[in-house]
């Protein structure tokens, strides 16, 4: 026996007791001293409550309970269950408890359950046994580590209620009234054609002579009865407002006294009927035309059956009181002292205003106090037959009680009319109230939620037919909610998906499984967009499934995003991988002419064939760059067009140029029509060009060798244009590509050689250029090997305007015009060295550093007339750099030159700002840079 003292465990009754006794050193908990301090919290707390309270620790699902738990586990289980393990505890109820309590150990979600029926044994004896409780995880930092039950036995209450029930359905039973509950039939078109009685007393076969009538239509019971029952029914039901009437039957053969009230129902319209049989006051009627003695005969049994059924009424469970002529109640039966308490025996209508109550008939005067002159026998003594009377009372004695009663009063006279008292009957409808409040609340409620949800909502019964949903679905669909009942709804499903989504929903319908598919839903503009479809079961406590419950979202856009997202990074990689392989094509020959300068000996003509590779590749590298720079001002639109008069035939001439290399090394055959093209456009000339190099470079390319290419100018003076057309007999394009062929990274198949190479850029820049340029342009094709031709339309400029020729470039010298003293600051070594030998070679004093601070030391003791700058220099970038510099003595004066790998408007804006007095973009052209030095004038030293 382990017996401590460990304060967590002090108090708590007997169980704490039992605890503190128990010896836990062969539990999976080991000693209390090691156990978790969210454990020892807990118990702590479930010892100190009073109320039932349980917990589960572990994997093992250890037991710990507390005094006001043990009550309820009787001998079989107390105390063996204190720290015993929960599953072989439970094992008879485990099929029940056990999922749940698995849920939470797995997903940490609470669980509440009422009044749910939990079949145990105890004292002997397998006992039903009906529970309120509710299931919480127990988290620490290393997750969930077991459940804590709080819970309640309702088996007394929930038996007490099944005696209420039945108690009611006795009262009824009892009654001397006929009594039945019905439910109205409606056709194909919606209207009321009959009435199933839902429930009847036994008085209903004798008031109206039909038998076995519960579940039965009327019209099977009576074929002929007139349609006028059940319009009066149907307009009852609709209304809301309950009617007494009297009416006969010719196929019944009976007369009725009918007070018909309707029943809230949540999908069904029912009406509640107490009657009696009045066929023998009607024939005694009859009879009183004929004769006068029959007359008095039947008034006098008419009478008779009055005062009978007074005395029949005493007896009923219902409320009874009478009142003389006076108001002064003479006699109430037990059922209305039920219901009032101890009701005082007023003496007067004035004393009517001790009663407290309350209008509660939906009308206007819902909820207004009631006066003495307005209560049902106070009514009643002036002459009002009071059919119908529906209020809220206090009982006395019972000031926080409220009941709710339907009244009927009538006066008591006397042979010769005069009126010798009343007599109310009061049945109490607050069960009935209360619990069509609360559905119609719970209604309101789900349907406010649904409503106010974006997805759309839908329910159907176990059998997969439509009962619900909400607006959302009308909204969506534009079809009204009584075309979606059913299996109406699946008319707006595409016809392709359909039978998927039936087969689907059918699995899960037999199964229970959870209903699941992404399928196209047709929208109220006859799109079909895409939505996800979901839908569980709720089962009930059998585990029986009573209704689905199922969302619709609208997941079109998303659907058609991630397709898009997915196109576009399949382009983004093929883009990638090419890009990759035209940067790797020139650096293999770059690699090699660089291994070739180093080899000793090698002659002049090896080391200009080098250097000549070497500039070739790195031209051809710096138009991959440019290329890119260009797709991304075009597509941030940052292009800015220097716009002139230009000649259109020295664009084509120019462009045929710098294509003419590559048709030449290919043997294709140019052919030019170019008369129209003696005319001006207005636009940037440098552009133009590239436009039209592109075309007939790709022409070049994708067509094979000894091919033919045409460029062409027609006029299309009615619209003040010109078409521009370059046309071969290539590889063609496929239909399928023929669409995207101005897209960003999109070009024909690739082959494994890349013979064509390129970026698949050349297509959208055009397509950019010449829509800056206000034109069009488009690409025809019969398809693969037919050939291709690209169209290019352009507005006419100015007449007479000459565009010009351009400027050409002439060779320049690499030799400097004046020595100057120049520092190289760059990081990369090899990029700085590498400039310094060039500069010195052609006759300039080159100093180089490779970093901000080194840089600062050594202007510190001399003096340079130009200093070069990187600007992602890593100790101290380069604005800021020549900032310092700037305030040198012997540098203050100095040309400062930034020299960068970015080249964007705001970069060049950056460096400006910063005192740079150019910006230059790397690669730096040799001979422009040597152009730029010239302009600067040699400093004094000093």
């Amino acid at each position: 026996m382990l017996h401590t003292n460990h304060s967590f465990l002090a108090g708590g009754g007997e169980m704490g007791a039992l605890m503190r006794a128990h010896d836990w050193r062969d539990s999976p908990l080991g000693p209390p001293d090691a156990w978790p301090s969210t454990l020892k919290t807990l118990l702590r707390v479930l010892l100190s409550s009073n109320h039932p309270m349980f917990i589960w620790w572990g994997d093992d699902l250890i037991q710990f309970y507390n005094d006001g738990y043990r009550h309820t586990l009787g001998p079989e289980r107390h105390p063996a269950a204190l720290g015993q393990p929960g599953r072989p505890c439970w094992e008879e109820a485990w099929d029940l408890i056990g999922p749940d309590i698995e849920s939470v150990m797995r997903d940490g979600a609470s669980a509440w359950f009422e009044d749910r029926l939990v079949p145990l044994t105890r004292n002997g004896r397998r006992e039903d046994v009906w529970w309120t409780y509710g299931y919480s995880p127990i988290e620490d930092e290393a997750g969930i580590r077991g459940v804590l039950v709080i819970c309640n036995d309702v088996t007394e209450d929930h038996l007490l209620r099944q005696r209420l029930q039945q108690t009611n359905h006795a009262l009824i039973e009892t009654m001397d009234d006929g009594f039945c509950l019905l439910e109205l039939i409606d056709d194909a078109d919606g209207r009321a054609v009959d009435y199933r009685f839902i429930e009847a007393n036994r008085a209903f076969a004798r008031h109206t002579g039909l038998v076995d009538s519960v579940g039965k239509t009327a019209r099977q019971l009576v074929p002929n009865l007139e349609q006028g029952w059940v319009d009066t029914y149907d307009e009852i039901a609709r209304s809301g407002e309950a009617r007494r009437f009297e009416e006969g039957s010719e196929a019944m053969g009976r007369w009725f006294n009918v007070y018909a009230s309707p029943i809230d129902h949540p999908d069904k319209r029912r009406v509640a009927l107490l009657f009696t049989d009045i066929t023998d006051k009607k024939n005694a009627e009859r009879a009183l035309q004929a004769s006068e003695t029959a007359a008095r005969a039947a008034a006098s049994q008419a009478e008779a059956d009055r005062r009978r059924l007074d005395a029949l009424l005493s007896s009923a469970p219902v409320g009874i009181v009478y009142v003389d002529e006076h108001g002064a109640l003479s006699a109430v039966n037990r059922m209305n002292r039920q219901l009032w308490g101890e009701h005082p025996m007023s003496t007067s209508q004035v004393q009517y205003a001790e009663w407290r109550g309350w209008w509660a008939d939906g009308s206007e005067r819902h909820g207004r106090p009631i006066q003495a002159h307005e209560w049902a026998l106070a009514r009643a003594l002036r002459g009002e037959r009071v059919e119908v009377d529906i209020v809220e009372i206090a009982p006395f004695g019972r000031p926080q009680e409220r009941r709710t009663l339907l009244t009927h009063a009538t006066a008591i006279r006397a042979e010769d009319g005069a009126i010798t008292g009343a007599v109310a009957a009061s049945m109490d409808l607050t069960d009935q109230v209360d619990t069509q409040r609360a559905l119609r609340e719970s209604e309101e409620k789900f349907r406010t939620i649904t409503d106010a949800m974006p997805q759309m909502v839908w329910s159907s019964r176990p059998d997969g037919q439509n009962d619900y949903t909400n607006r959302r679905w009308s909204d969506f669909t534009g079809l009204p909610t009584q075309e979606l009942a059913g299996t109406s709804w699946t008319e707006a499903i595409h016809p392709d998906d359909l039978p998927l989504l039936l087969a689907l929903w059918a699995d899960s319908l037999a199964s229970g499984a959870l209903f699941e598919i992404e399928h196209r839903l047709r929208h109220h503009s006859g799109e079909y967009r895409w939505v996800l479809n979901r839908a569980l079961p709720v089962r009930d406590e059998a585990g029986r499934i009573i209704r689905w419950m199922g969302t619709v979202t609208d997941m079109h856009d998303h659907k058609l995003a991630a397709e898009e997202l997915k196109a576009a990074n399949s382009r983004k990689d093929e883009f990638l991988a090419m890009l990759a392989h035209e940067l790797r094509n020139p650096l293999a020959p770059i690699s090699t002419a660089a291994q070739m300068l180093k080899l000793s000996g090698a002659d002049p003509k090896r080391i200009a064939h080098a250097s000549d590779v070497i500039g070739r590749q790195v031209r051809h590298m710096v138009e991959l760059v440019d290329d890119l720079l260009d797709v991304s001002r075009v597509t941030r639109g940052l292009v800015e067009l220097e716009r002139q008069a230009v000649d259109l035939k020295s664009v084509i001439q120019n462009a045929i140029e710098q294509a003419r290399p590559l048709i030449e090394k290919k043997g294709h055959t140019l052919s030019t029509r170019l008369g129209a093209a003696n005319v001006t456009v207005t636009g940037d000339r440098k552009r133009l060009v590239q436009v039209m190099a592109n075309l007939i470079n790709n022409a070049a390319k994708y067509t094979p060798d000894g091919g033919e290419i045409a460029v062409c100018a027609d006029p299309l003076p009615d619209a003040g244009q010109v078409k521009l057309s370059v046309k071969d007999n290539g590889i063609g394009i496929d239909s399928a590509l023929l669409h995207d062929v101005f897209e960003l990274f999109t070009q024909a198949k690739r082959t494994p050689d890349r013979a064509q190479g390129g970026l698949g850029l050349g297509l959208a820049l055009v397509r950019s250029m010449v829509n800056l340029h206000g034109g069009t342009v488009e690409a025809h094709s019969d398809g693969p090997g037919r050939g291709s031709c690209f169209n290019v339309v352009l507005p006419l400029g100015a007449h007479g305007e000459d565009g010009g020729t351009g400027q050409r470039e002439g060779d320049s010298t690499l030799a400097a015009q004046s020595r100057l003293r120049i520092l190289i600051v760059d990081d990369n070594r090899d990029a700085a060295e590498s400039l310094g030998i060039v500069l010195s070679a052609v006759g300039h004093e080159v100093g180089v550093e490779d970093s901000s601070m080194a840089a600062l030391r050594r202007v510190d003791t001399e003096s340079f007339d130009v200093c070069l700058l990187d600007i992602g220099l890593p100790d101290l970038d380069g604005h800021r750099l020549v900032e310092r510099l700037r305030a040198a003595p012997l540098v203050a004066g100095a040309a400062m030159i930034a020299l960068s790998g970015y080249g964007q408007p705001q970069d060049m804006a950056a460096s400006k700002q910063a005192g740079f007095t150019r910006h230059l973009v790397k690669p730096v052209d040799i001979g422009n840079l040597l152009a730029l030095l010239d302009g600067v004038a040699p400093r004094a030293p000093g």
